[in-house]
């Protein structure tokens, strides 16, 4: 099936959706598909994730990071299966199961069988959705091509358009460091831990700040 836009809607297959940048890319054949940007949809969160077998589709995560008020997430199994855990318990979601999911629970999806994809849908509740800027899925294609000045570059526009969103200010952290610049990288990650001290526990495993994680600075982040 061909993609269709006109004025009134717009119609594609997940198959035609070209896979998200990720940080960190990896050879496990997992995929983000943007649906969000495919249909320029600003009212809600939305995406798919596809996964071979044995590999988590969801990675295991809760939604506060972005606060108390985080997002809450319905989840549809599209095709193939999955293992699901949500605060340890465990369960199995065959094609067509929906599972809805609160902010603060644990979850993550493990495919349990090939072709296995993940419909998500997003938002916080009594708060209007806020899409993020066209500039960091930019800043993401580039750290994904090794160029970390450029993904810095793209990352900084994104923070000056989100001040506030402590994953704009960690990932610039992340790129500045990449790219040899302690200073920056320390200024980005602080502010990310002002705006929330979750953001810890990314600061404390993340491979992208091993150039700077010798700093005495470092150890200050940690506190």
């Amino acid at each position: 099936m061909s993609s269709t836009v006109d004025s009134r809607y717009a119609v594609a297959h997940l198959n035609e959706i070209e896979p998200a940048p990720r940080v960190s890319p990896g050879a496990d054949g997992r995929e983000r598909l943007d649906v969000r940007r495919q249909f320029g949809s600003t009212a809600f969160g939305v995406g798919a994730f596809s996964a071979p077998e044995g590999i988590d589709a969801i990675g295991e995560h809760d939604e506060t990071l972005f606060g108390e008020a985080g997002q809450e997430e319905l989840y549809f199994v599209v095709s193939g299966e999955a293992k699901f855990e949500v605060d340890g318990e465990a369960f199995d979601a065959p094609a067509g199961t929906l599972v809805q999911v609160q902010p603060t629970a644990k979850r993550k999806a493990t495919a349990t069988a090939e072709g296995t994809t993940i419909l998500v849908v997003g938002g916080t509740s009594g708060k209007a959705y806020e899409p993020g800027p066209a500039e960091a899925g930019e800043a993401l294609a580039a750290y994904n091509a090794g160029d970390y000045e450029e993904a810095l570059a793209k990352q900084l526009v994104a923070v000056e358009k989100q001040p506030n969103n402590v994953v704009a200010h960690f990932n610039a952290g992340c790129f500045a460091a990449r790219a040899g610049h302690a200073d920056e990288a320390f200024e980005h990650l602080r502010r990310s831990i002002e705006i929330n001290e979750g953001v810890k526990q990314l600061i404390a495993t993340d491979e992208d700040l091993d150039s700077i994680r010798e700093d005495q600075r470092f150890a200050e982040l940690a506190k």
